[in-house]
């Protein structure tokens, strides 16, 4: 059995539980280090947007379910957050994973999280519910990955 599903307070210090989940999981899948840290990241990004924007840092709850299964594409990892914060309406967000070039004189701090996210991860989706929001984050495990 490779689904593990969690209730987290949403503090900061929950994401090294998260971590250690993505860890896991890719070390089941065969994932070599980088891939496992990208994924780290992804899923770190959506838990900080959740705990900074979604709840103010006040504190709440967000259910996690991660899980390894394979569909007819292959095996994949899945993480899906939901959250009981006010929804978000994402649908004006470009959240392409496209990352634009930077230039010196554009840098600013923030903002890299939601292309992060898509660069990273396969298929990326966001739910308004009527009481929060949830994400589900998909990685393919066929991708090529660099050998650590």
């Amino acid at each position: 059995m490779n689904k593990m599903i969690l209730q987290l307070d949403a503090q900061c210090d929950a994401v090294l539980v998260l971590h250690a989940i993505v860890q896991v999981l890719g070390k089941r899948a065969e994932l070599n280090l980088l891939q496992r840290n990208r994924i780290c990241l992804a899923v770190d990004e959506v838990y900080a947007n959740i705990v900074r924007h979604g709840y103010q840092r006040a504190g709440g709850v967000v259910h996690l379910e991660a899980d390894m299964t394979r569909d007819a594409q292959g095996l994949m990892l899945q993480f899906i957050f939901r959250d009981e914060a006010p929804p978000v309406d994402m649908s004006g967000c470009d959240c392409g994973s496209e990352i634009a070039p930077c230039s010196a004189e554009a840098l600013e701090p923030g903002g890299l999280g939601i292309p992060f996210i898509h660069a990273i991860m396969d298929e990326v989706q966001h739910t308004m519910l009527e009481h929060g929001n949830q994400w589900n984050l998909i990685y393919r495990c066929t991708q090529e990955g660099i050998s650590i």
